[in-house]
Order: C-alpha cells, then structure tokens, then sequence
C-alpha cells in the first residue's frame, strides 16, 4: 500500500461503517428535509457547518491532538446503544441524535475534547458602547423622573 492509502484506510473504514449504520435514518432525515415544509431548512446544515468548519481551520490546525479514548469509547458505545433503541422504539428523533452524538464521539476518540470546544472571541469595544449606551439611558431616565 502507498503512503496516502494507508492515510485514507482507517478513516474511509470508519465512514463507510457509519454509513451502512445510519443510511435509512440518513434516508429518513433527507425525505424529512426535501418534502415537509418544516424541515426543508435542514438542506442548509451541511453547507453551514462547512462553512464553519472552514471558518475554523486554523484553529483546527493548531489544536494538538490529544485522543481521548475512554471518553470518546463510552460517546460512541452510548451513540450505538441510542440508534439501537431509536431503531426498536421506532422513534426518529432518537436516531438522529444518535448520529450527532456518534460524530462527536469519534471526534473526541480521535483529536480530543479540545476540537469540540467552542471559541468566542468577543468584541471588548463593542461591549463597552453597549454598557455606555445602556447607562446613559438609565441616567437620562433617572432625571426624567425626578421632580423640577
């Protein structure tokens, strides 16, 4: 085997597995999406989140890899046993968040918990014309109710 297929073998391994695991729910969701007017916003979810990821990748980049197999291990063995009861109880939503949860767990099994974290860079000025803006209204209306 060359280099760049020993690369691809264990993660097309895993995403063909999952694929078999999940292809009637994933046939579910999409005739969910495509035909009833209330979920047809989820057409948009995989380019959202391919956006963000995007969006992210430096950080993705610089993250060290930190595997976490026992978290990781239990995420994907809780993920298994909720398909297994959405599939018996017939019940979608179950199926479907197990999907999320399998992801996540694989993620965390893999990098670690640290790709699942969420970073916000906030805009320190902007919070601070905010407070501003909300205490001169506060005082503007302290004088308005004050008599003469």
């Amino acid at each position: 085997m060359s280099v760049t297929l020993r690369q691809f073998y264990k993660p097309l391994a895993i995403a063909v597995a999952v694929g078999f695991l999940y292809f009637t729910v994933g046939l579910k969701l999409g005739n969910d999406w495509w035909h009833d007017e209330n979920y047809s916003h989820g057409l948009l979810i995989p380019f959202v989140i391919g956006f963000i990821l995007w969006q992210q990748r430096d950080k993705f980049a610089t993250e060290p890899a930190r595997p976490s197999v026992l978290l990781g291990g239990l995420a994907v063995a809780f993920a298994l046993f909720a398909l297994w009861t959405g599939v018996a109880g017939a019940e979608l939503y179950t199926q479907r968040m197990s999907l999320v949860l399998l992801i996540a767990g694989t993620v965390v099994y893999f990098f670690g918990l640290g790709f699942l974290r969420v970073r916000r860079h906030r805009d320190v000025g902007a919070d601070e014309r905010t407070d501003r803006s909300h205490g001169q209204r506060r005082q503007a209306a302290v004088k308005a109710t004050r008599p003469g």
